[in-house]
């Protein structure tokens, strides 16, 4: 009798395995709520302002400070924690003057800590990176001259900045991220032709915010 019952409770068992294992599975899939591993791609529209403490450059910071642009990075997570990335980003600060052109653009490689863990959908990270900038004015003119020219700079700085992850889904999340420049433009050319002899360094801050979307590739 008890062959018998045990060879039709065998069914029974193997139902029951797989129907426990399938709920297994299914909680472990609910409980990662965010995943920061692997390869992400990250989209923002950003606000940027800067000044700086230079002779040479005047006014500018001061005639238009802020500006308005997009940024774009591509990152690689080694673990849940670690993550070295590349961004470029672009603000056009031609709000109310008339320029013919006012942009800048940066491009940071760096790297990431993000806090937290796969149970949680609000991951906090801090970030560092080397920053290159490159800025147009044009046209600008100097106190007592008529003749106007296109002023470029170009520096690098030392860039670091502290955001949130809200993860809608394990692999996509709303990012904001607020993050400041301190450097100097150590080259300067006014239409084409670079300027020589400046007797002090082109110093700048710049503070930008990204709000936008990251997706990683799980």
């Amino acid at each position: 009798m008890y062959p018998k019952l045990i060879d039709l409770m065998k069914p029974i068992y193997v139902c029951l395995f797989a129907l426990l294992l399938v709920l297994c599975l299914t909680g472990k899939a609910q409980d990662i709520r965010s995943n920061t591993e692997g390869f992400s791609v990250n989209l923002n529209p950003s606000y940027a302002s800067w000044s700086s403490e230079s002779v040479f450059l005047g006014s500018l910071d001061d005639l238009e400070p802020t500006g308005l642009g997009i940024y774009a990075k591509v990152a690689y997570g080694f673990t849940q924690n670690i993550e070295v990335y590349v961004g470029y980003g672009i603000e056009s600060f031609n709000r109310e003057v008339d320029w013919d052109t006012y942009r800048s653009g940066t491009f940071d490689l760096g790297g990431r800590f993000n806090f937290g863990a796969t149970l949680r959908p609000l991951r906090p990270f801090a970030e560092v990176a080397l920053s290159i900038h490159d800025m147009t004015i044009d046209p600008i003119a100097f106190d007592g001259s008529t003749e106007v020219f296109n002023l470029n700079v170009q520096g690098s700085s030392f860039t670091a900045g502290l955001g949130l992850h809200y993860f809608l889904l394990s692999n996509l999340s709303l990012t904001l991220v607020g993050k400041g420049s301190f450097g100097s433009f150590g080259t300067a050319f006014l239409s084409g032709e670079e300027v020589l002899g400046l007797d002090e360094s082109l110093d700048f801050e710049m503070y930008r915010i990204h709000l936008g979307a990251t997706y990683f590739f799980e």
